[in-house]
């Protein structure tokens, strides 16, 4: 399928390269298209993952080694962002559109993650109610419903 995509000047075929940091590899059948391909996909899920790695450390006050595990992350982040944009530049589009597919595929996976949180974290403030409702209403709340509750500023919070 892939021997018609690949490149014809003057009746000779030659194969479509892609090139990684400091080696290209030389695609030519099938079988290489698709580990080229699921490489591809794989690295755009560990890049967005990655990131979402980068969020779950939070930074603390008195604990500044958290500076540490975060930029070691990004370090590894900005590699694999290269290899992807590496990966683009050879003019294939179907490169294009396949590193486009795994970065969404792992946003996906990403957001699915952040989703499962958020559940657990209302359902543990609900203290392990069902996630997504709200408190039963009791009688004094149904009495009058156009009630104005305390409404607060951020000028008005204090920022520690």
């Amino acid at each position: 399928a892939h021997l018609r995509l690949v490149t014809r000047t003057n009746y000779e075929e030659h194969p479509v390269y892609m090139t990684l940091i400091f080696k290209a590899y030389s695609l030519r059948t099938t079988s290489d298209f698709a580990r080229a391909y699921l490489f591809l996909i794989f690295l755009g899920v560990v890049e967005r993952l990655g990131a979402l790695g980068i969020d779950s450390i939070r930074d603390k006050p008195g604990q500044p080694w958290r500076i540490f595990p975060r930029a070691c992350i990004y370090y590894v982040i900005t590699i694999i962002r290269y290899v992807l944009m590496m990966a683009i530049m050879n003019s294939f589009v179907p490169m294009l559109l396949v590193v486009c597919f795994g970065l969404a595929l792992g946003q996906i996976i990403v957001e699915g993650i952040r989703y499962f949180r958020m559940v657990r974290a209302i359902k543990k403030a609900n203290g392990g109610g069902a996630a997504g409702f709200a408190p039963l209403k009791t009688p004094d709340t149904l009495a009058d419903p156009y009630r104005q509750q305390h409404q607060t500023t951020h000028l008005s919070e204090s920022c520690c």
